[in-house]
């Protein structure tokens, strides 16, 4: 199983039940990969995996059973090969009081990622599975009812005898049939008549549905009608496309991302990111030209030319609205944003406080100049 590929599925062949729409592939598409998987089918009855359908004979007096897939190992085929069934499959018409039909359309995808379709249907007629159960019947009674079990209940129910044909089983035992006594056939032909048309008629559209589905499954990959008990040892080699593609390549990572991304913009929608630009006003060359100690804050004397601790580079980061400029500054305007009363400008809580303890107003340092020009004082 660790070394298990289609190479080695096809060069054992004769030791699998192949269960593989292709026999041989060229090329795999970059984007996915094929892996082979083993099914085993449990042939016990209590599985029930497979159902006898009869016998043939192996020559020398011997004969040996036919089985066929159920349904639940079949759709286990199906579902490891990855067969997809479109909506609607097995769906049942009533086409009139004694016939259903049901449709079934299924793919499978191939190694060069073309995709296999087949589309089937199942029919099932009362009035044709009547005749046909009748003829079955009347047939078990003239030549003896060959089935172990249903021979069994025959020779409890109705007059008879065992008769051995001698030939064995592929066990080695004799096998024996049970002919109905001729006063008995009819009776027999009815009333097993009855509980098989009984049973079709409660069953006939799930029937009709599941023999739709079952003969796409058959159809693509290719499993037979009967094998023998030696055959369905074997394991059923399954091969499957997955979609696998290469995330080292720059061009798939690119893809899947624009797809990923797409789905986020399907669930909450395309938003463009929201720009905005902040306008940082720029000290004027007189203001840059002033000595440092302006920039500092008055520690209780009155006179601007005292000393103070410096405290460069420690400026209030606020931005002057761009329509300041000639407004009316309130009380609170001055408490809360530190503006020139003049122009409007934001200005450091230093020089704002300097500023209005020294001329009674908070002005930037353009205007105490231009103050001070009009009043003819060069001194703060």
């Amino acid at each position: 199983m660790q070394n298990l590929s289609i190479q080695t599925v096809m060069k054992n062949r004769d030791s699998y039940n192949l269960a593989l729409p292709f026999v041989e592939t060229q090329q795999v598409n970059p984007f996915y990969k094929m892996s082979a998987s083993l099914l085993y089918v449990d042939t016990s009855e209590r599985a029930s995996q497979v159902f006898k359908v009869g016998s043939r004979s192996c020559g020398n007096g011997k004969w040996e059973d036919l089985y066929s897939l159920t349904k639940p190992f079949l759709n286990k085929l199906a579902t490891e090969a990855g067969i997809q069934f479109m909506p609607g499959s097995g769906d049942v018409v009533k086409m009139d009081e004694n016939t259903w039909k049901a449709s079934a359309f299924g793919a499978i995808r191939l190694p060069d990622g073309s995709v296999r379709t087949s589309n089937n249907f199942k029919v099932i007629d009362l009035v044709t599975e009547e005749k046909k159960y009748r003829l079955s019947y009347e047939e078990k009674a003239q030549r003896g009812i060959s089935d172990f079990k249903a021979s069994k209940e025959a020779a409890k129910k109705y007059a008879g005898e065992w008769v051995d044909t001698g030939q064995a089983n592929s066990q080695g035992y004799p096998v024996k049939i049970y002919v109905i006594a001729e006063c008995d056939r009819g009776k027999y032909i009815e009333n097993s008549l009855l509980d098989a048309m009984t049973q079709l008629r409660a069953n006939a559209p799930q029937k009709a549905a599941t023999g739709a589905v079952l003969r796409v499954i058959r159809d693509l990959l290719g499993i037979k009608g009967s094998y023998t008990i030696e055959e369905l040892r074997k394991p059923f080699a399954v091969a499957r496309m997955s979609f696998s593609p290469d995330y080292n390549d720059p061009l798939i990572k690119q893809m899947l991302l624009q797809q990923a991304m797409q789905s986020v913009g399907n669930l909450f929608g395309n938003m463009q990111p929201v720009t905005q630009t902040i306008s940082i006003p720029q000290m004027a060359d007189e203001e840059a030209d002033l000595p440092a100690d302006v920039y500092e804050e008055p520690s209780g004397s009155q006179n601007p030319e005292g000393n103070h601790t410096a405290q460069k580079g420690s400026f209030e980061n606020k931005q002057a609205p761009e329509t300041a400029h000639g407004r009316e500054m309130t009380e609170k305007d001055r408490s809360q944003d530190f503006c020139c009363d003049k122009c409007g400008i934001v200005i450091p809580k230093r020089v704002w406080s300097y500023s209005y303890e020294n001329m009674g107003r908070p002005l930037c340092y353009t205007c105490q100049k231009a103050v001070k020009n009009q009043q003819g004082g060069r001194q703060l």
